[in-house]
């Protein structure tokens, strides 16, 4: 096969917090969508067709009972090389930030107990390659965008139509996870997540999750409380491997992903999906993602 990779930069590191300036040129022969998804394993082609329904009603099943669905080898042999191929190369272009955060992502209240899960905090350490870094031709790009895909997705969150994000960082992003990073205790803002396995970490980065803490009328901090300081027993651990599509009810489920260890670093493709058209992220989530807004973001 050929392919073209030229990277100049340095990779990213978890001892810093500077933007990394790297330019990226990256040349894969695109693959068709039935070259990228396993249709063998999962026949998505024809959503009418019974084993498509059945297939859709397992998915269903999993999120209901277990908040979580996971697909294994969603995509094809050749699908999940040339991901590997693609995100080994964007991966110099991530940004990395450290900080220190609690569940919630709020600031902290000195009006409450010192042991209230608002006021536990702990480092965030994190690098994404945003969208604007892929090429035209990018696989995962070729993904997000397939309505295949959608529709499939939709079908599986029991919702007739889902859109892609209008934000030019946050559609389509890698999370890059170096030796020593961590993803803590933390609620999506979304309800629901789409997250591809490319490259696990070779010790650590597993990913945990206690399933239904809060509902839209209650926090339960007891609850929380007990997950954050590991004596909650309800934690399910998640070991995700290469060509996994995961989907994740992440609004009321706390999750993380543990530590990383060794020196392969764990990457994941998250497809950013929402119910409602016209979406954009906020400037101050955007810029502690990525470290800089665009005129999208100013202009909302």
């Amino acid at each position: 096969m050929d392919y073209q990779i030229v990277i100049v930069g340095n990779p990213v590191k978890c001892r810093n917090s500077r933007a990394l300036m790297i330019s990226n040129k990256v040349t894969f022969p695109p693959l068709k969508i039935e070259e990228i998804i396993n249709f063998s394993d999962y026949p998505i082609t024809n959503l009418s067709e019974k084993k498509s329904i059945d297939l859709i009603n397992n998915c269903r099943q999993q999120l209901q009972e277990k908040g979580c669905c996971i697909l294994s080898n969603f995509l094809t042999t050749q699908g999940l090389f040339n991901a590997q191929e693609e995100s080994k190369s964007l991966a110099p272009a991530a940004y990395y930030a450290k900080r220190h955060t609690n569940a919630f992502k709020t600031d902290d209240d000195p009006s409450l107990p010192l042991d209230h899960p608002v006021r536990f905090f702990m480092e965030r350490t994190n690098a994404f390659v945003p969208q604007n870094k892929f090429t035209p031709d990018s696989l995962f790009l070729n993904l997000y965008h397939a309505k295949i895909f959608q529709q499939f997705i939709a079908a599986c969150l029991n919702t007739k139509v889902i859109y892609e994000y209008d934000d030019p960082l946050a559609g389509m992003v890698l999370n890059i996870l170096p030796s020593g990073c961590q993803h803590p205790w933390h609620y999506d803002e979304n309800d629901f997540s789409i997250v591809l396995m490319i490259q696990p970490a070779l010790d650590g980065g597993i990913f945990e999750y206690a399933h239904n803490i809060r509902t839209p009328n209650d926090e339960n901090f007891p609850l929380v409380s007990k997950v954050l300081r590991e004596t909650y027993q309800g934690t399910k651990k998640v070991n995700l491997q290469p060509g996994d599509l995961q989907i994740f009810y992440g609004k009321s489920s706390l999750h993380r992903v543990t530590k990383t260890i060794g020196d392969r670093q764990r990457h994941t493709a998250i497809f950013s999906y929402t119910r409602k058209n016209h979406v954009i992220g906020k400037i101050t989530d955007t810029k502690l993602l990525f470290g800089h807004t665009t005129v999208d973001h100013e202009e909302r």
